[in-house]
């Protein structure tokens, strides 16, 4: 009875190892420092907020401080500064970048949009043919993916011989340039598209572009992180399970994205159908970037030599071990 008495001992005792190792750390997760993350103030931003309101951060055992910017350049710029632990951007903020340093990693895209750059104009039948932007005034911003969508366009309807006037404006000086007829068009993601179908009776896209570009949000860090990967694979499953709940639930997304942008549901249903949220880093990114490059090469916008491997830039294997680990492998 003794022997079966320490066998009986030795097996509970093993169980509740078992059962201890396999709970997450839940006393060192808490008080570990939050997490901070720096984020753009657009619905492109959903997972994070939706992560933060529905209480997905802490049900992964994360502390998670979200730092609002006004885009991208922002708060890869607060990254870079190490004001905060994590950035999200653009890819073209990414590919620009890349440039100039190598010391930051795309983890993950969360998000994409085939339809969010567009031509906007307050005649936007003026230029349904492609021939009539002729002389006609642009407004674009500088070395930016407004830029790069215009040349895409202009190349894609081999339309790269038309005299046209190129208006360079910061992204706050369009919408006034175009309504103060200072230009014809501007090339602008939204929400300016829905902003000017605000004003008109029409919508001011001027061509169909769907697929043309493929704008994606990503999620950066510094490679020397003092975040461990532990936590980095938390914080995936964080925004992934809020991803999960957009799809379940895209009105309840949308009603509280209006209230965290304090901006009207209007706005969000106008182009929420070109969302698509999701954690990839597909070969479709890594080949957008190289092409977006090249563009930036040859327009003498970046220096040529500085050219860099974007498998440099691109942390594969966290994103491949939270998919393993998703799927119980």
């Amino acid at each position: 009875m003794r022997v079966l008495g320490i066998f009986f001992v030795s097996i509970l005792s093993y169980v509740v190892a078992c059962d201890h190792a396999t709970k997450p750390n839940t006393k060192a997760a808490k008080s570990a420092p939050p997490i901070t993350i720096a984020v753009s103030n657009t619905p492109l931003s959903a997972p994070f907020f939706i992560a933060e309101k529905m209480g997905y951060f802490t049900e992964n055992n994360l502390k998670v401080e979200l730092v609002r910017f006004d885009g991208g350049v922002k708060c890869f710029d607060a990254l870079i500064n190490k004001e905060v632990d994590f950035a999200t951007a653009s890819e073209t903020v990414v590919m620009f970048n890349s440039f100039q340093r190598t010391d930051f990693s795309v983890l993950a895209s969360f998000v994409e949009s085939d339809n969010d750059v567009k031509l906007l104009s307050l005649t936007p039948e003026k230029y349904r043919q492609f021939d009539h932007l002729a002389g006609a005034r642009l407004g674009i911003i500088k070395g930016s993916a407004s830029e790069f969508f215009l040349d895409s366009l202009l190349i894609m309807y081999n339309k790269t011989h038309l005299p046209i006037t190129r208006v360079y404006l910061t992204s706050t000086q369009l919408m006034p340039a175009l309504l103060d007829n200072q230009v014809d068009i501007i090339s602008a993601w939204e929400p300016l598209g829905y902003n000017i179908s605000e004003q008109i009776e029409q919508s001011p896209e001027i061509i169909n572009s769907r697929g043309l570009y493929h704008l994606s949000f990503n999620l950066i860090g510094l490679k020397q992180s003092k975040v461990d990967t532990n936590r980095k694979l938390a914080l995936l499953k964080a925004i992934s399970d809020a991803t999960i709940y957009i799809h379940k639930h895209p009105k309840q997304s949308q009603e509280l994205l209006s209230q965290v942008l304090e901006i009207p549901s209007s706005q969000l249903e106008y182009s929420w159908a070109d969302y698509t949220f999701r954690l990839s880093l597909s070969n479709a990114l890594f080949s957008n970037i190289q092409t977006q490059s090249q563009w930036a090469i040859d327009n003498q916008l970046v220096p040529k030599e500085n050219r860099v491997d974007f498998r440099q830039i691109f942390d594969r294997q966290l994103l491949e071990t939270f998919n393993n680990k998703e799927a119980g492998w």
